[in-house]
């Protein structure tokens, strides 16, 4: 009798821990605005509001300017935000909190609505898969994710009502690119549309109406030469200079990393679009980074999806023009940019890795708040993880055939050259002996 009132309080107690334990590994952290956001559609159009952050490792309120953020995104129902943190009520000192390891402590960030995108995951899973590739070749370590956004789900809500689901997001900031605003030397763009500027097709009397849009720093006349420059090597290089010298104009590793990501997430919209350069010697060496990847894994930038999951960079796609620095590149550098593939799918391309990275991040956000998700924004866009999990199916052995064609066409070069040396060298004897 005795051993079954134990077994029942040992039960009891069972239940009750692996409820708590549930409970805590369902919570996520909880983001109150309180104040008026109503009828924001302007990025002009910023308000004051109050906002409290609850989490389990973080509590606090902050004075906050919030206005909406985003380019095409502004048109959706539920809107992204850039919020700004202050002292107090007067809105003249900034406040800093330091939101995650790695971060530091800062004043401003984004709130992402994911819009088009069910799962949440597309754009962090993406960055972070960026980062890891950076880490691995040793490119911007000094930066938060090397240079990638990063983030973590939340739940919003204002003035006590759920607003929805969405990822706290390190803004593209000087604090992101580890960019001092006061160095000349120090810049970063972002291409904001598929103009011949922003593909490297045309050169550059200044930025402005080119398609390229200073995010941090400040241009000046040099960097419009610097950049120009690298516009004059990406056309007018040989192919033997172009590779040669690569590593004078461009990061290679850095370039390397984002056009295998480009295949990877069929970046329809990165080609040139949401493509960030950074620079620290004012345009003499830049390093491209990747920005705004919800536009992938199978689906167009409304969410719609995209059935062939077989576009490269090298096509043409509606608007999105062909850029010349990644036509250069696959034409002259074809066994760099295969041997970068087939490096990375060793690790991080492998399936196994890119699930576990989506499902890491599925687990953070509770069903319940998929739910509430679901029942706020009911003509939410998008696909969710079974999608996924088919494109990455046809999408790694779709580029796998591809980087296997160049691989072989650079084989096939070298044994035609051997040839050719090796009847040189037979007539040579033949000419000597004789």
């Amino acid at each position: 009798m005795k051993k079954k009132v134990y077994f029942i309080i040992f039960l009891s107690f069972f239940i009750m821990f692996m409820n708590c334990a549930k409970s805590k590994a369902s919570e996520i952290p909880k983001v109150y605005f309180e104040g008026n956001i109503s009828n924001m559609t302007d990025k002009k159009d910023e308000r004051n509001i109050l906002l409290k952050f609850k989490s389990d490792d973080l509590n606090f309120e902050k004075y906050t300017k919030i206005k909406v953020q985003g380019s095409s995104s502004l048109v959706y129902d539920k809107k992204n935000y850039t919020i700004n943190f202050y002292e107090n009520d007067s809105f003249e000192k900034k406040s800093k909190v330091d939101m995650q390891k790695g971060w530091g402590e800062q004043s401003k960030y984004n709130l992402k609505a994911n819009w088009i995108d069910k799962t949440h995951s597309r754009n962090i899973v993406s960055a972070r898969l960026a980062g890891k590739i950076q880490e691995k070749y040793g490119v911007l370590n000094e930066l938060p994710n090397h240079g990638s956004i990063d983030g973590f789900p939340v739940e919003v809500y204002v003035n006590n009502e759920f607003l929805g689901l969405y990822t706290w997001n390190i803004p593209k900031d000087e604090w992101m690119f580890n960019i001092d605003k006061d160095n000349p030397e120090h810049l970063v763009l972002e291409g904001g549309w598929y103009t011949d500027y922003v593909n490297f097709k045309k050169y550059l009397d200044g930025f402005d109406g080119t398609g390229w849009e200073v995010e941090a720093g400040k241009t000046n006349k040099e960097t419009v030469t610097n950049f120009n420059r690298l516009v004059n090597f990406i056309n007018n290089s040989s192919d033997e200079e172009f590779v040669r010298d690569f590593d004078n104009y461009l990061n290679k590793d850095a370039t390397l990393n984002y056009l295998a990501m480009i295949y990877l997430i069929e970046g329809i919209d990165n080609t040139g679009k949401n493509m960030m350069l950074l620079t620290y010697n004012n345009g003499k060496t830049w390093y491209p980074c990747l920005y705004d990847l919800d536009s992938t894994w199978g689906t167009w930038t409304d969410g719609t999806l995209n059935e062939s999951y077989k576009i490269v960079p090298e096509d043409e796609i509606a608007d999105h023009s062909t850029n010349n620095l990644f036509l250069r590149m696959i034409k002259t550098m074809p066994n760099d940019v295969s041997k970068r593939w087939f490096d990375l799918r060793k690790d991080i391309f492998s399936k196994e890795n890119i699930l576990n990275e989506f499902k890491n991040f599925k687990a953070s956000i509770p069903e319940e708040s998929f739910e509430k998700e679901k029942q706020k924004w009911q003509e939410i866009p998008g696909y969710g993880m079974e999608q996924i999990e088919e494109f990455i199916d046809v999408r790694l052995d779709f580029v796998d055939g591809i980087m296997k064609q160049r691989r072989q066409s650079v084989y096939n070069r070298f044994i035609k050259f051997l040839l050719e040396w090796k009847d040189f060298f037979v007539r040579l004897v033949a000419f000597r002996e004789g």
